[in-house]
């Protein structure tokens, strides 16, 4: 499975490059420090069937 991360909603939304901090530099540049917030995505999208495939590979 993919590993999760912290990515801040702002500089997603513009397309802009984020130092993870809190508050980013990109956010206090564009005077949005009080916006900087940040989700938790999973980095890569899990394919369902292929893992019901290797749980079944794997039990047998």
């Amino acid at each position: 499975l993919g590993a999760l991360y912290s990515r801040n909603v702002q500089c997603k939304r513009l397309k802009l490059k984020c130092d993870r901090r809190a508050p980013c530099s990109s956010c206090v540049k564009r005077d949005a420090a009080v916006k900087c917030e940040y989700s938790v995505e999973a980095k890569e999208k899990v394919d369902v069937q292929s893992l019901h495939n290797r749980i079944l590979l794997l039990e047998n």
